[in-house]
């Protein structure tokens, strides 16, 4: 048997998302994939068992990586979510922001590095 699905990655780039969940799988962590923060909201709801939320900072449908990591959190009190962006530090945080933004594409070490220390070891 599996272990449950703990990990949730929500990237709007259809080749990204798919490369972030076979690394996620290869590293022991299988992930719910979503493409839409529709999708993410559906993935949450359906695996009580999701701890950790990687979340692209832009995302399609109007709403922001941001607006979606504090619904998801609003959702879900003890989720931990980590924004990934692949605009560095040209990125302009929101007021009042003081979660964890991670450069994209993440090396694998890195994340390794980072599952491991949200999720345990694989």
């Amino acid at each position: 048997m599996s272990d449950p699905v703990k990990l949730l990655v929500v990237e709007d780039d259809p080749v990204l998302r798919d490369i972030m969940g076979d690394a996620c799988a290869a590293l022991g962590y299988p992930a719910a994939l979503a493409g839409t923060p529709v999708e993410a909201i559906g993935a949450l709801a359906q695996y009580d068992s999701i701890r950790l939320a990687l979340v692209d900072v832009v995302l399609p449908g109007g709403i922001s990586g941001f607006a979606l990591a504090q619904q998801l959190h609003d959702a879900r009190p003890e989720l931990e979510v980590l924004l990934l962006s692949g605009y560095g530090k040209t990125l302009t945080l929101p007021p009042g922001f003081t979660g964890r933004v991670l450069a994209k594409p993440l090396p694998l070490d890195q994340l390794r590095a980072v599952l491991s220390e949200h999720l345990g070891a694989a």
